[in-house]
């Protein structure tokens, strides 16, 4: 996949997503970090500034993820994430993922918003056919969301991950370009 547009701004509703910059760090390691964001990551070891800043130049300023910062539209406070990765370009697809920091509008929809300017993104503007989430079966906010989104539950895998020394089921849910419900 191509190195995403840095100077493209993607907006909607009360939020506008503009990419991820170095300057981000400090505050998207604060989000990534938390113990909230941790909890519902498939991938929860800590992320150093070392880590992301590799994070940034090997994988989005290579164009092997598109992320994004989401901004409220009306103060420009940032308050989260948003990223497509895992581009298999074989297929046309990738996966899709977001975090919220502590100050992002709970219950608001910023998700939901969030999910559907990447949809219109990804089959829009970078050809895609198919978008997937990878969702702990227990963060029903995560799932209620892609829900809202369009996506349906392609597969349930019992026990598939190993977390804190127990055992997490794992939904995967997918989504054809053509199928975004509003």
């Amino acid at each position: 996949m191509k190195p995403m547009d840095r100077e493209r701004r993607l907006e909607g509703g009360s939020i506008y997503l503009r990419p991820i910059t170095a300057q981000d760090t400090e505050l998207v390691l604060s989000w990534r970090n938390s113990r909230r964001v941790v909890e519902n990551f498939i991938y929860r070891e800590h992320i150093s500034r070392q880590e992301h800043m590799s994070w940034l130049e090997n994988k989005v300023f290579a164009g092997k993820v598109h992320q994004f910062v989401i901004c409220g539209a009306s103060d420009d406070t940032p308050f989260g994430s948003v990223y497509l990765q895992n581009f298999d370009e074989a297929n046309n697809k990738a996966e899709w993922g977001l975090f919220l920091g502590g100050e992002a509008p709970q219950g608001k929809g910023v998700g939901t918003q969030t999910g559907f300017l990447i949809l219109d993104y990804a089959f829009g503007e970078l050809g895609l056919h198919k978008l997937c989430s990878r969702v702990l079966a227990r963060n029903k906010p995560c799932i209620r969301m892609n829900e809202k989104l369009g996506y349906r539950q392609e597969a349930y895998l019992k026990e598939e991950l190993l977390i804190d020394g127990k055992y997490e089921d794992l939904i995967c849910y997918g989504t054809l370009k053509g199928e975004i419900r509003r």
